[in-house]
């Protein structure tokens, strides 16, 4: 029987969560960079908005920031084994 051509399910699991995790962090950037915007316009009018503008910075900032980490981490975790050499 012949052996499968190219990587094991496991690697397209791997770079398939690599590549989602990139996207979702791809769709939230723009918003994240509009609310620094906001927030640095906001500040000198009006302090409770400029507030909200930088609790929605952090809220996207730490969010794209954890589904990076848990993507890397999966990415490490589902590395090929290499046969140990005795």
């Amino acid at each position: 029987m012949a052996e499968p051509v190219g990587g094991s399910t496991r690697d397209a699991v791997r770079w398939g969560l690599l590549l989602a995790a990139v996207a979702v962090s791809g769709y939230r950037l723009p918003a994240t960079v509009r609310n620094v915007q906001q927030w640095r316009a906001a500040l000198p009018v009006d302090p409770s908005a400029a507030y909200l503008y930088r609790a929605n910075f952090t809220v996207n900032a730490v969010g794209i920031a954890i589904i990076l980490a848990v993507a890397l981490g999966a990415f490490y975790l589902l590395r090929p084994r290499t046969p140990k050499q005795s």
